[in-house]
């Protein structure tokens, strides 16, 4: 007869979830957050495109040669790059931030994860004084 279920002890099988199955979940979980605010905050499309100009608000120089269109041209121009790049520096700054925040706040959960079972165990012996301090 094929065992459907393998008998286990339930205590290793309790350490096997904790350990791996939950664990692996908690990391897969992170990289979404991370993944999603890279996407979130437009980070890489941001880079990609840092010193376009601000809302495709560009100026063509037209036909021929004129001095004063080609620098008033010229002037807005960069200025509406400029203005992009600003802009767009702010928000990748911002997601950035908030990366770090997520990878921080990620570490300390896989941490906490971690940490309680010990944490669980010890909280249990004192509560039942079997703790020697």
């Amino acid at each position: 007869m094929i065992e459907v279920c393998p008998k286990r002890n339930l205590f290793i099988s309790f350490l096997d979830w904790h350990f791996h199955e939950a664990f692996l979940n908690i990391v897969g979980a992170w990289r979404n957050f991370l993944s999603f605010n890279l996407r979130y905050f437009s980070v890489g499309e941001l880079s990609r495109t840092l010193f376009s100009h601000w809302h495709k608000m560009g100026e063509g120089y037209g036909r021929g040669f004129d001095l004063p269109r080609f620098f008033s041209v010229f002037i807005g121009n960069t200025f509406s790059r400029i203005l992009g790049a600003i802009a767009r520096s702010v928000f990748i700054i911002i997601g950035l931030a908030v990366e770090l925040f997520i990878l921080l706040a990620g570490l300390a959960a896989l941490l906490f994860w971690l940490l309680l079972p010990i944490w669980v165990l010890v909280a249990g012996l004192a509560v039942f004084g079997l703790l020697l301090v």
